[in-house]
C-alpha cells in the first residue's frame, strides 16, 4: 500500500528530540527525506547525530505558549511552515502519590499533556489553512493500563490519547491527521533511570522496546494517517482488551508488578 502522506520535502518538528525515542523519531524522519527541526529543553539538543545536517534546532520548553509561537514563527521564516508536528517532549515520575511534590506533578502534567496541546494549537491554523499536515503524540500503553507508582504518568498518557482522537475527530474533513503512537516500554535513558525505583516495577514487566520501533510506528502513523498505532501490536490490543474489564486488568497487575521487580532485578545484576 503506498503511503498517502509523502514525507519527501515536509518540514517535521521533533519536540524532546535529544531523547531516546525523539533522536530515533528525528533520524527516522529525516532518512525519509523530511526536513527536521529538533527541539529541545537544553542544549544537548544542539549535538543530536541524524546523519545529515538538521533544518533548525530551537531550544523550547514545550509548556510555555510563547515559547511554542516563538519557535514555529521561528521555523516558517527560516524553513518553511510545518507539515509534521510529533510531540515526543515527556517525563516521569515514579513513586507514591503523597511523596510526590504538587510543583513536580504539575510539570508533569503540563509537559507530558498541556505541552502537547500548545503544540497542536500552534501548528493547527497553518495545517488548516494549507489543508494538510500530520500530527503524532506520543501516548503510552501505560495511558490505557492502570499504571501504580506512576499515576500521575499514566493520567497523564490517558489524557494525552483522548485528546489525540477528539483532536483527530475535530479535525476530520480538513486534511490535517492526528495520530497517537500507544508504545510499551521503550529502551531509553529515561527508563534506566526509573530502574532506581522499586515501585516502577510495572515498566518492566515485559522487554524494553527499542527506540527505532517506535520510530518506525511514528513514520506509519504520519504516512498512513492511522488513529493510533500500538507498539507491540499484540500486547497493545492485549491492553485494550483488557482495559474494558477493568477487575480483571486490576487482578493482573500484581503479578505483572512481580514479573517486572524480577526483571529489575536481572537487569541491576554485574
Amino acid at each position: 500500500m503506498a503511503p498517502r502522506f509523502d514525507l519527501r520535502g515536509r518540514v517535521a518538528l521533533v519536540t524532546g528530540a535529544a531523547g531516546g525515542i525523539g533522536q530515533a523519531v528525528a533520524r527516522a524522519l529525516a532518512g525519509c527525506g523530511a526536513r527536521v527541526v529538533l527541539t529541545g529543553r537544553s542544549d544537548g539538543v544542539r549535538s543530536v547525530d541524524l546523519g545529515v545536517a538538521p533544518a533548525a534546532v530551537h531550544l523550547l520548553d514545550v509548556r510555555d505558549e510563547a515559547a511554542w509561537e516563538r519557535v514555529v514563527s521561528a521555523v516558517e521564516a527560516e524553513v518553511g511552515p510545518v507539515d509534521v508536528l510529533v510531540n515526543n517532549a515527556g517525563i516521569v515520575d515514579p513513586g507514591p502519590l503523597e511523596a510526590i511534590p504538587a510543583g513536580r506533578l504539575a510539570d508533569l502534567l503540563h509537559t507530558n499533556l498541556l505541552g502537547a496541546m500548545l503544540g497542536c494549537r500552534a501548528v493547527v491554523p497553518g495545517m488548516r489553512a494549507r489543508r494538510a499536515g500530520a500530527i503524532v503524540n506520543l501516548g503510552s500503553l501505560g495511558g490505557i493500563v492502570p499504571m501504580p507508582f506512576e499515576a500521575a504518568y499514566a493520567a497523564s498518557k490517558a489524557g494525552l490519547r483522548h485528546f489525540s482522537l477528539s483532536l483527530r475527530s475535530e479535525l476530520a474533513g480538513s486534511g490535517v491527521g492526528v495520530s497517537v503512537v500507544s508504545p510499551d516500554s521503550v529502551d531509553t535513558p529515561q527508563l534506566r533511570q526509573e530502574l532506581r525505583f522499586e515501585e516502577a516495577s510495572l515498566s518492566f514487566a515485559s522487554p524494553a522496546l527499542p527506540p527505532e520501533a517506535v520510530a518506525r510506528a511514528v513514520l506509519r502513523a504520519v504516512e498512513f494517517g492511522a488513529a493510533e498505532v500500538l507498539v507491540p501490536v499484540g500486547g497493545g490490543l492485549a491492553a485494550r482488551l483488557l482495559a474494558a474489564f477493568p477487575r480483571l486488568l486490576l487482578w493482573i497487575v500484581p503479578f505483572l508488578r512481580r514479573s517486572g521487580a524480577r526483571r529489575m532485578a536481572r537487569l541491576r545484576a554485574p
